[in-house]
């Protein structure tokens, strides 16, 4: 049922019904947002007053934002129901003395269903903007002459109870909603001297290094260029590192262009920067917890490898590349795995597995077998975990010389001045 007048917002009826019901079965208690009244009686000035400070109590009620809504509820107090259908509740006349005497106007809505057991029961949705302050809006007198409601006056709910805002409340509510309204007008100015921010310096660097790699198709060059991205990739922030993934997909998308080897390490060089694990992190969890950006970043970096493995094991058919690869994902997956990041690891085991099964297509008459067995073999080390914690060094000593850790260690400590030279 649609009120007339006050501005409407009507929930889902469904979802309005399916709450209420359980509130009345668990006998829910009332709370900042939420009241029980067995009836609403508009028959005397009295009882319209009370209902009008029960709305503007539940639209002033403090919390998130955006704020929730409240849920007069007619027909059920503490365990007890009322059938409220013999009363015959009128939206439209709720609406009408709603709109008389709140200020601003308050959306709401109100609707009725079965209760669930026996009879009817009632809901009034009071949506309000968090914006503003609700008042009473005119003096109501009963026929005495006792005054009933004050212009000004407003209410609001603790806990399970209504009580009266008065000069401190007030003000500390008008002050609130004024800092809202300045923090939503600066908000867009704020984001954009951030994205102005990140736009400049180092960002804006890798940018232009990114442009001279894609104005090139000179393999050489483009070592070099990779060289320079180097301390980009471990020294900066998120954003940085998200613009040194944009400037190594200008090159992983050339990969079955004949890439040479020496190229595809330094891109694999740059993904290593990237990763932040440090010694230590392929053996054990981190100290720090992984981010949600940080997730973001791995995904990127195991997109770029999946880049360079299909191309490797599909068209070049180079077993040395895919080594460099399928080290990347070992380091990618066990990271995965020690962090108890499983959306990743799945996602890169599937990857890698589709990399891995292309080995056993035929091309010129012939498959790739042992890039097939060398990816297994790696997949397998990678969810080899450790059980106990052991000391990096003696680790370090145990490993052999070719194993997936020392070469991960190898590449991580790998070092590159801003001019590209290797120190």
């Amino acid at each position: 049922m649609r009120l007339m007048g006050a501005k409407m917002l009507k929930p889902t009826k469904l979802e309005l019904e399916n709450r209420v019901r359980q509130w009345i079965k668990k006998n829910r208690k009332e709370n900042i947002r939420l009241e029980f009244k067995l009836k609403v009686d508009l028959s005397t000035i009295g009882a319209k007053a009370e209902f009008i400070r029960d709305v503007i109590a539940l639209a002033n009620s403090e919390g998130e934002i955006p704020r929730s809504e409240g849920h007069l509820v007619i027909g059920f107090r503490n365990g007890e129901l009322f059938d409220i259908e013999s009363e015959r509740y009128d939206g439209a006349k709720f609406g009408q003395l709603l709109d008389s005497y709140i200020s601003p106007h308050v959306s709401v809505s109100y609707e009725e269903f079965e209760n669930g057991k026996r009879g009817r029961v009632g809901v009034l949705v009071v949506k309000p903007d968090v914006h503003v302050l609700y008042i009473a809006a005119k003096e109501l007198r009963d026929e005495k002459g006792k005054l009933e409601l004050l212009p000004g006056q407003s209410w609001g709910r603790k806990s399970d109870r209504k009580m009266a805002l008065q000069g401190e409340a007030i003000q500390h509510r008008l002050s609130n909603i004024t800092k809202q309204k300045i923090d939503a007008a600066i908000s867009p100015l704020e984001e954009r001297i951030i994205e102005l921010q990140r736009a400049a310096g180092p960002a804006l660097e890798v940018k232009k290094i990114r442009y001279e790699i894609e104005a090139t198709r000179e393999w050489p060059e483009i070592e070099r260029h990779l060289e320079r991205l180097v301390p980009y990739a471990r020294e900066y922030e998120h954003h940085v590192k998200e613009e040194v993934l944009d400037a190594l997909g200008a090159v992983t998308g050339r990969t079955r262009d004949e890439m040479p080897l020496q190229v595809l390490q330094g891109v694999d060089s740059v993904l290593a920067e990237i990763m932040f694990i440090g010694w230590g992190g392929l053996q054990r969890r981190s100290n720090k917890e992984i981010s949600v950006e940080d997730q973001k970043v791995l995904k990127r970096v195991g997109h770029a490898t999946y880049e360079l493995t299909w191309d490797s094991c599909r068209y070049l058919r180079n077993l040395e590349m895919v080594r460099t690869c399928a080290h990347r994902y070992w380091a990618l997956i066990r990271f995965a795995a020690l962090n108890s990041l499983p959306s990743l690891q799945e996602s890169l085991l599937e990857d890698i597995r589709y990399c891995q099964q292309i080995c056993l297509e035929e091309r010129n008459g012939a498959a790739f077998p042992e890039a097939y067995d060398l990816i297994e073999w790696q997949i397998k080390d990678a969810l080899d975990l450790p059980q106990k914690p052991q000391r990096s060094e003696t680790i370090e000593r145990s490993l052999p010389r070719g194993s997936p850790l020392n070469y991960a260690r190898s590449i991580s400590m790998r070092k590159f001045s801003p001019l590209g030279t290797e120190e």
